[in-house]
């Protein structure tokens, strides 16, 4: 489900021409492909490298399948991330392509070359019939990634019990299995004052998608989202007898997502978006932001934070200032032709125990186009937010706009290369000491120190 929404997403961004051929041949009108080849290439890539068997593959086409292997495509050509066609099967958790790429390579060179990344997939999807497909296919099942990660060692990371036992029946090496342990508040490592790095990586950032991360003002409370499968759940870990626990799941539903965490000043409330409809049993609905209360056995059950700060459109991440003002962003005023690519900030005042009726920014923040992701902090002196600008550095970007002493917000400023990249880099977060700044980017959490800001002012 993920990975198939990212296809489909990227044809916003292509030429109108590639954008008809991508999407032809997902729906598998070999008229109109083979009118589109006479002034297209057949060897068409989309903006992430993608081939148009690829696409095929994604949106089970066997007739456009199989005319674009007749054509001549190579069924293991690598798009940006290095992923085949036969990647794109393990991820979907589709045989029947699986099998006809594997019949079709010329030698086993496959194993060797895909094998492993191929496996890793199978593990992150938690699909067993894939993981015992691929072992049975003899792929090296010890090999480390990246990251230094084996299969078992990331399916240990993720609970995935059975896919761990029948890794270990195979022949899983354990002691290639790293133990990672943290310690000190905010996970003890400093990050650089000059460049970004990944933040706990194997702990918290590992080979699942990690984003919307958030600490208490303490540093001894960590909170962030995980996409699992297309479906978003919320994890916590905390530093407890001088070492930070494994990560478990707090909020997660079989329906519905939850992500973009954030407390409230006192901490007492932890606040995110949602899908949840309303009465918590119908159908997945625009995305409101919802709560939840701690107590003495944890958290609550999600509660909707109401009509003064939700409506019939989407609202996206939270964050408050320390007088409990709450930032965030939403589609609402956006025309419906531009409704997925045009939010804007607001702020709304909270009073007498009620949020009042937000006020979006001013032009100095927002535009006509992408403005979401908002970080305000405690004093209202900055915020930092997420936006899709042509002069931006890669498909979307931090900017960064402090309080002048008029109240008004200073024209926002691009963060710089040191923090955006030409990936997409949202969910800021700066932590309660005002020192650290914490932020999602290519699917994983990265962090820098806040020293870098004094540059903008």
């Amino acid at each position: 489900m993920r990975f198939l929404l990212f296809f489909l997403l990227c044809l916003f961004s292509l030429t109108a021409q590639a954008q008809n051929i991508q999407r032809t041949v997902c729906q598998g009108n070999m008229d109109r492909l083979d009118s589109l080849l006479i002034e297209e290439e057949v060897t068409v890539l989309d903006n992430r490298g993608r081939s148009l068997l690829h696409w095929a593959v994604a949106c089970k086409q066997k007739e456009a399948f199989d005319f674009l292997v007749k054509e001549g495509l190579n069924i293991n050509a690598q798009d940006f991330s290095d992923e085949t066609p036969m990647h794109i099967a393990v991820r979907f958790g589709n045989k029947t392509f699986y099998d006809l790429l594997v019949e079709l390579q010329m030698n086993e060179d496959w194993k060797m070359e895909f094998g492993p990344s191929l496996l890793e997939i199978a593990v992150l999807e938690k699909d067993t019939i894939f993981v015992h497909t691929l072992l049975e296919n003899d792929i090296d099942l010890n090999a480390t990634n990246e990251r230094g990660s084996t299969p078992l060692e990331i399916s240990y990371r993720m609970n995935a019990n059975d896919i761990s036992k029948m890794l270990l029946e195979y022949g899983a090496d354990q002691s290639k299995v790293r133990r990672i342990h943290l310690t000190g508040k905010f996970m003890a490592e400093n990050p650089s004052e000059s460049q970004s790095k990944m933040f706990a990586p194997n702990f918290i950032s590992t080979e699942e998608q990690e984003f919307g991360s958030t600490f208490n003002d303490a540093g001894t409370e960590f909170f962030y989202a995980v996409d699992v499968n297309g479906k978003y759940e919320i994890r916590t870990s905390v530093f407890q007898d001088g070492f930070w626990s494994k990560p478990k799941v707090i909020l997660s539903h079989e329906v519905y997502g939850y992500n973009d965490p954030i407390l409230t000043p006192d901490e007492s409330q932890l606040y995110f978006i949602s899908n949840r409809a309303l009465d918590g049993i119908s159908d997945k609905k625009d995305i409101d932001i919802w709560y939840v209360n701690r107590t003495n056995d944890g958290w609550s059950t999600p509660i909707n934070a109401g009509s003064n700060i939700n409506s019939s459109d989407n609202e996206y991440y939270i964050s408050f200032t320390h007088e409990g003002t709450m930032y965030f962003s939403s589609n609402i005023n956006a025309p419906d032709d531009r409704k997925n690519n045009d939010y804007d900030i607001y702020a709304a005042q909270f009073i007498n125990g009620e949020y009042q009726k937000p006020k979006r920014l001013s032009d100095a923040i927002n535009t006509q186009g992408y403005e979401a992701d908002v970080f305000v902090s405690s004093d209202e002196s900055y915020l930092i937010f997420c936006s899709t600008r042509d002069s931006g550095f890669g498909k979307g970007d931090l900017f960064i706009s402090f309080k002048k002493t008029d109240g008004n917000w200073t024209e926002a400023k691009n963060m710089g290369k040191e923090i955006n990249t030409e990936n997409y880099e949202y969910c800021p977060f700066v932590t309660g000491d005002g020192k650290h700044l914490l932020f999602t980017s290519n699917q994983d959490i990265y962090w820098i120190s806040t020293a870098l800001f004094q540059r903008w002012k």
